[in-house]
């Protein structure tokens, strides 16, 4: 499901500013999302974070620019065509009563052709719907899964599109000690393969141990830094203040030296 070498894009993100009435979400950011890295977008809630993917992906009415610099070719240094995006979006309370299936979601994520023309999913989905343990459950609809299924069901829906770059917001939402560390084996694998990952997420641990870099946002953005630096730092400002160790709670961000309101 993953290739083994994958040329992830970066992303450049200039003065981006959104504005809902007077509600200022977010405020001239500037930054880069280096090509292959693992980047965690971290911050309170309410900070700005989901907003800020939407908005890298088109989905609303900003200004600044925001520019995907997709890979040349290694050999030619032509241009290379557009790569694609998979996006989970947060874990939202599902209708149940809605009548599509999880064939009917998969036919309607990976085909361009109406779902009622091809009712047959090639091998290579039914083969990834096992490894997540969902082939049983093909015409079971979405709204009868467990919030962990459908959780795995979109991860999985992303991986098949072959992307280069993922955009995560809390994809461990829902998901059980198990289904965690699945979901961290696939991402470091598409990750070890050279795709850019830009994802939100409230586990510490998650990003201390997988993460490349860390940028805090809140409306704006407050600090770009790796993650080594980060929870060096921030176990560094706890031990002194506190004398206690570094916790994955984001109340201990108070402490961080770097960042300021």
């Amino acid at each position: 499901m993953i290739p083994s070498l994958i040329s992830g894009p970066s992303l450049t993100l200039d003065n981006v500013s959104l504005t809902i009435g007077s509600q200022r979400l977010l405020d001239a950011i500037h930054c880069e999302f280096e090509s292959g890295q693992w980047h965690a977008v971290l911050g309170p809630n309410g900070g700005g974070k989901s907003t800020l993917l939407k908005t890298i992906l088109g989905l609303t009415p900003h200004s600044g620019s925001i520019k995907v610099n997709w890979p040349k070719e290694a050999l030619t240094g032509a241009k290379s065509k557009r790569g694609n995006i998979g996006y989970i979006p947060q874990l939202m309370p599902f209708d149940a009563s809605l009548p599509i299936s999880v064939r009917d979601y998969l036919l309607m994520s990976l085909s361009s052709r109406p779902i009622w023309f091809k009712r047959k999913l090639p091998k290579t989905v039914e083969t990834a719907l096992e490894h997540i343990q969902l082939k049983d459950k093909l015409d079971r609809r979405i709204g009868d899964l467990s919030g962990g299924e459908r959780q795995r069901l979109m991860l999985t829906t992303a991986m098949l599109q072959n992307p280069s770059l993922l955009i995560l917001d809390e994809p461990m939402t829902g998901l059980d000690k198990t289904g965690q560390q699945e979901t961290l084996s696939l991402l470091s694998k598409f990750h070890q393969a050279g795709g850019t990952i830009v994802m939100v997420e409230h586990d510490w641990n998650i990003v201390k141990n997988h993460c490349d870099q860390v940028y805090w946002i809140d409306s704006s953005l407050k600090l770009k830094q790796s993650a080594t630096e980060f929870f060096e730092q921030a176990a560094s400002s706890n031990q002194e203040k506190q004398g206690i160790e570094l916790s994955p709670s984001m109340s201990q961000t108070a402490n961080h030296p770097l960042i300021t309101s």
